[in-house]
């Protein structure tokens, strides 16, 4: 087989394979995305005066969260949520040693 021949061969699995990267990375955005749509679906229900309907966003919230399509920080960031709201404060500053003013000798105004 002849030099030219090689070259295009080469050139058209470089392509496939980039076309291919391409697509794989598209479908995943568009999953990522898709599941951030349903989590907000979810937040929102979660908030609601109807306890079924609350119920109802907790559990597919518990099932979205665990779903492929969503990085690594950003099930963090959801296991952050769901805590905050099961009464588990991951809000509260850690102890530096400083307790902010003393009370007894500094005017609290």
């Amino acid at each position: 087989m002849p030099a030219q021949a090689w070259v295009t061969l080469i050139v058209g699995v470089l392509a496939v394979v980039g076309v291919a990267l391409t697509v794989r990375q598209r479908t995943r955005a568009d999953n990522r995305a898709q599941s951030w749509q349903r989590i907000t679906w979810c937040l929102e229900r979660t908030v609601s005066k109807d306890d079924d309907e609350a119920a109802l966003g907790w559990k597919v919230f518990g099932t979205v969260a665990t779903t492929p399509f969503i990085a690594a920080t950003d099930r963090d960031t959801l296991q952050a949520i769901s805590q905050h709201t099961a009464g588990d404060d991951l809000a509260k500053p850690q102890d530096t040693g400083d307790t902010g003013p003393d009370t007894e000798t500094e005017d609290p105004r």
